[in-house]
């Protein structure tokens, strides 16, 4: 669009696109009928008392020739258009054989009525049959070819105008009405593609051609526009290119579909067909059929459409546009000063105090503003805007139910803007305020990859709880946000989200290695499961990238895992075609004859004679051969003996014998009782805290039952914890006052270390890590059936029992027999890596306690877990069997010196005997030696 100076007024040229010509045919079963005279053809006449002189144009071929009478005032590029109510005469066009017609002054809708009732019924004098009044939803042609472009002249919103005008300057008749009656309700085009006019994009001149109406003024947008699609909100506006301010509010149903101008300031209605959508359109561009009023977006009864006022945006403080991607690295890279407000480092000190500067100065206009402005202005970066409302008493954490009642503070976090952020956290706004799908503001952060935020928002104390901020983090590849997460003690990277996806998990399938290797080094377990018992390896051989899948198996996960259908990581791999981990798992020994729930060996899986069939026939064929030598090699026979009642799965593997795997009891994970046991479980009797922070300090009442809190940050037994004569340990219960994540709460969160039930070669079942555990690490909890000790001394198998050791009353002790978890199949060690420590947490009855198992030492990755079974056990179970630890410094075994020693003669005495009856019978000293080793093995015994 180019302007021009006449005689001290103002002219803008541009064309009339998208307009349908007379000549086009009638549409929708409309009838070619005269629906009114064109007006009067005259000459141009003076204006006012100036001596203006219209500037005659030339038209596309089917337009309608027009030309801008009075003066124009533009101020800005929002400047509103004022132009005086004058008649103008109109030139006949050198290519339309159409009748011209007077122009309409551009106002308001109200203004043009006050208008049209001044003119007389001669302006309307018959010349040439106007074109037939189509449907709503008219066919609009593109503008021909440009041969006229330089020498046609117009306002872009004259356009509108104009269509506004049309349909006021033609006259009712039966016919029409009567056509009227059978037509629907029209639809809006905001939402759908529109044709694309290359002679538009070159008029608009790469600006915005958005018109919006407030209070009867009209303001044209002239931004810059940074894409071509054209958008309009009903077939029957021109097309527009639109920048990305207004194609966002078109796709939101801001522009009416009657007028084509956007409705977002000033009066105007809305219609919400759904709660969450809103339809915007002016009262007088309603849809009105058969008497009843229309959404013309929806094509709903628009009865219940509210009247809706918004203030007009102010200019007095203009606030930079920076875009969102590009705000935390200018700020990064300008090196500010910054001021610290507890602790917390604030954004851009010259920001802040330009804002305060602005509202001090009293260049802010004090209007009152609607609550829920404060959430757009959040998402449009207004800084000194949202001052001002908060100034103004405006609530930071009011909900907008419109937009899945998130809050200010979780649009700022979602575009980015810190500094706002910083301004909300200082007004009150909670960091941790979940939206309708439960997300933070720091989740929003995260997934958009704003690094300065996401620091922000955590150094000023939004909770990493969920660790949801991971899953996002790691699911869009934002390697810098991840790490930084990472980097925090709090967080728990395997935490799994609500499809069961661990961090790692993710990024294992967006085949992210960098964040692979920075997941693993932080903790991540390997053998994490989702929903349907994935491993990551499925997930690497899923997405093919055998850089991860070899990374994963040389940190040991489980080649042979398989998921719910029963397919192996290699079914996975065969049936995605992935042939380079096919022949990484074939390298590490899979078996190829694994078959899944459809019976389908990975062979199964490939086409026959295709490459990857010849590969696993020849490797089928290799191994066959060399079953015989290796039939005895581990399998797994149950993929968690829990049946899911433990947070990780606990798998069942024998590679000794053909033992299936035990059935003959049942999981809990707790202390169960099968007889009636009075336990004091009133919370009215428990000892708590009232602690607000983590219950680290030495004022915590729990920590005071224990001594101290023995626990460190990461949830370990600190280092002077007792290991020969542990104290009790209180633990914060349900009554206390602290966040249920707080230091002094470890055994009551389960079972969170990787397990595995194997046979051993001596001693039957028994238990082995899949992880490294650190020293202090609370491995699992000695869980089964509490009984008294008159039930224990009446069953006959005692192998599974442990003594509670209650100093007061009854005593009782723990039976893992029938009910048991993991821990019923850990062995005795001479040279232990466990130790139990007596736990109370929710009660407080000394009569019961929660047995906890903790690591004393450092274990690495396939080592049996065992504690010492007590010098008691042995002193019955040393007559039926010894120890077979195999630890050198074995105190329970056939090599002890002194008793087991003793042990062994006596037990050869027997035999002795036997021999010296065999060989001389009837022999006097014979008898009288044997007399003398019955005498000695009686008295031995």
């Amino acid at each position: 669009m180019t302007g021009f100076v006449l005689q001290g007024h103002i002219f803008y040229h541009a064309v009339v696109v998208g307009m349908d010509s007379p000549a086009d045919p009638p549409r929708r079963g409309r009838k070619t009928k005269s629906l009114g005279a064109a007006p009067k053809v005259g000459k141009p006449s003076d204006l006012d008392s100036t001596k203006s002189t219209g500037t005659g144009f030339q038209l596309l071929s089917g337009q309608t020739s027009l030309k801008l009478p009075g003066e124009n005032i533009i101020s800005g590029n929002h400047g509103s258009i004022q132009q005086d109510k004058q008649e103008a005469s109109e030139t006949p066009s050198s290519e339309s054989g159409n009748a011209a017609k007077s122009i309409p002054t551009l106002s308001s809708p109200a203004a043009r009525q006050e208008g049209d009732a001044q003119r007389g019924p001669e302006e309307f004098k018959a010349v040439n049959p106007a074109p037939p009044r189509l449907a709503w939803k008219t066919m609009v042609r593109p503008a021909p070819a440009p041969s006229a472009l330089k020498v046609a002249c117009c306002l872009v919103m004259y356009c509108l105008v104009h269509i506004n005008e049309s349909g006021k300057c033609l006259p009712e008749d039966k016919e029409n009405m009567e056509a009227d009656d059978t037509l629907e309700p029209p639809l809006c085009s905001c939402r759908i593609e529109a044709p694309k006019n290359q002679d538009v994009v070159t008029l608009a001149e790469g600006k915005c051609m958005a018109v919006e109406s407030v209070d009867g003024k009209l303001s044209l947008c002239r931004k810059v526009i940074l894409k071509q699609e054209m958008m309009r909100p009903s077939l029957r506006i021109p097309l527009l290119v639109l920048c990305e301010d207004h194609r966002a509010g078109m796709v939101k149903h801001q522009s009416c579909p009657g007028c084509g101008f956007f409705c977002r300031a000033g009066m105007f209605m809305e219609c919400q067909p759904d709660g969450n959508i809103s339809h915007r359109f002016h009262r007088s561009c309603a849809s009105l059929i058969r008497g009843q009023v229309y959404c013309p977006h929806c094509g709903e009864e628009a009865s219940h459409a509210k009247e809706v006022t918004i203030p007009k945006p102010d200019c007095a403080v203009p606030t930079a546009a920076v875009p969102a991607h590009k705000r935390d690295t200018a700020l990064m890279e300008a090196k500010l000063d910054s001021v610290t407000v507890g602790g917390v480092i604030d954004p851009a000190k010259e920001s802040l105090e330009s804002v305060l500067n602005a509202l001090e100065d009293g260049k802010y206009k004090k209007f009152k503003l609607p609550p829920k402005q404060l959430y757009f202005s959040a998402k449009r970066g207004e800084l000194q805007r949202i001052l001002h409302m908060l100034v103004e008493g405006v609530d930071p954490n009011l909900r907008m139910d419109s937009e899945k009642r998130k809050t200010s503070l979780h649009c700022a976090a979602e575009e980015g803007h810190k500094e706002i952020c910083h301004v909300l956290v200082q007004a009150g706004a909670n960091l941790d305020m979940c939206d309708a799908e439960q997300r933070t503001p720091l989740m929003y952060a995260c997934e958009n990859n704003h690094l300065e935020t996401v620091k922000y928002l955590l150094k000023a104390g939004a909770s990493t709880g969920g660790s949801t901020c991971l899953h996002l983090a790691a699911r869009g590849g934002h390697t810098g946000v991840l790490q930084y997460l990472v980097s925090m003690p709090s967080i728990d990277v395997n935490c799994k989200d609500d499809g069961g996806w661990a961090p790692l998990t993710w990024a294992t399938e967006n085949m992210n290695l960098e964040q692979v290797k920075m997941l693993i080094s932080a903790g991540a377990d390997v053998q994490i499961r989702d929903k349907e018992e994935n491993v990551c390896l499925h997930w690497a051989a899923f997405s093919g990238c055998d850089k991860i899948a070899q990374l994963l198996l040389d940190k040991r996960s489980d080649l042979h895992a398989v998921n719910i259908h029963g397919d192996s990581p290699l079914h996975i791999a065969v049936r995605q075609n992935q042939l380079d981990c096919v022949m990484l798992f074939l390298s590490r020994g899979t078996d190829v004859h694994l078959k899944n729930k459809d019976g389908e060996t990975p062979l199964d899986c490939c086409s026959v004679n295709s490459k990857m069939w010849t590969i696993l026939n020849t490797n089928k064929k290799l191994t066959d051969a060399r079953r015989g030598r290796d039939s005895l090699r581990e399998r797994l026979l149950c993929r968690d003996v829990s049946r899911g009642y433990e947070d990780v799965p606990v798998p069942c593997v024998n590679g000794v014998d053909h033992e299936p795997c035990p059935s003959n009891f049942k999981y809990v994970p707790e202390n169960c009782f099968t007889s009636q046991v009075n336990i004091d479980e009133n919370i009215t009797h428990l000892q708590h805290c009232s602690c607000k922070d983590d219950c680290a300090s030495s004022s915590c009442i729990c920590g005071q039952l224990s001594m101290r809190c023995w626990y460190d940050k990461d949830g370990r037994l600190l280092k002077e914890f007792c290991r020969d004569d542990p104290p009790f340990l209180f633990e914060c219960n349900h009554a206390c006052s602290c966040w249920r994540t707080c230091r002094n709460r470890v055994i009551q969160n389960g079972l969170r270390v990787r397990l595995q039930v194997f046979r051993t070669e001596r001693m039957g079942w028994g238990v082995r890590a899949l992880q490294d555990i650190p020293e202090g690490t609370f491995v699992c909890e000695f869980a089964g059936e509490i009984i008294s000790d008159g039930e224990a001394n009446v069953r006959e198998n005692d192998s599974y029992m442990f003594n509670l050791d209650n100093k007061v009353g009854e005593v009782y002790c723990i039976d893992a027999q029938f009910y048991g978890n993991v821990s019923r199949f850990m062995n005795h060690l001479c040279e232990p890596n466990l130790f139990p420590v007596r736990v109370f947490t929710k009660h407080q009855d000394m009569r019961f306690p929660r047995i906890a198992l903790y690591a004393s030492k450092a274990i690495q990755t396939g080592d049996e877990l065992g504690f010492d079974y007590g010098d008691p056990y042995w002193q019955i179970k040393k007559k039926y069997f010894l120890c077979q630890c195999g630890s050198a410094k074995c105190r329970y075994s056939e090599t002890v010196p002194g008793q087991n020693h003793a042990d062994s003669s006596v037990r050869a005495l027997p035999k002795l005997l036997c021999r010296l009856r065999r060989l001389a019978p009837g022999n006097t000293s014979h008898k009288v030696t044997e007399i003398y080793l019955l005498s000695l093995y009686v008295i031995i015994l």
